[in-house]
């Protein structure tokens, strides 16, 4: 029995080791998008979309030459958001074109 509970607390410790190298990947590998873009065209290109609580949509597009401007751009942007929502970093041809861009609909309680 005693061998059994070594082995489940070696595994454990190996788990551990697993998870913590996992996240620490995740963390390096987070901004490897944005950081090849930056790299490859200057720039990071980014297409959003939110919904408010009234059901109002907004568009937009943005155009980020340093990891910091991204950076608060997408912290500004999750800070703001209400409801359905996304944030995706995109090419230069997949940018939304400003005459997209812009807020749609009166909401759901405007009559």
């Amino acid at each position: 029995m005693k061998e059994i509970i070594e082995m489940l607390k070696e595994k454990d410790l190996e788990v551990a080791k697993l998870k913590k190298d996992l996240s620490s990947l995740r963390q390096s590998t987070q901004y490897y998008k944005i950081y090849k873009a930056l790299a490859e065209d200057g720039a990071v290109y980014v297409n959003t979309y939110s919904q408010d609580c009234d059901g109002v949509e907004a568009y937009g597009s943005y155009v980020y030459t340093t990891l910091e401007e991204y950076k608060d751009g997408e912290e500004s942007f999750y800070g703001s958001i209400e409801g359905h929502h996304s944030w995706g970093v995109v090419s230069k041809e997949d940018a939304r074109p400003q005459e997209e861009c812009g807020t749609y609909g009166q909401g759901w309680d405007i009559h």
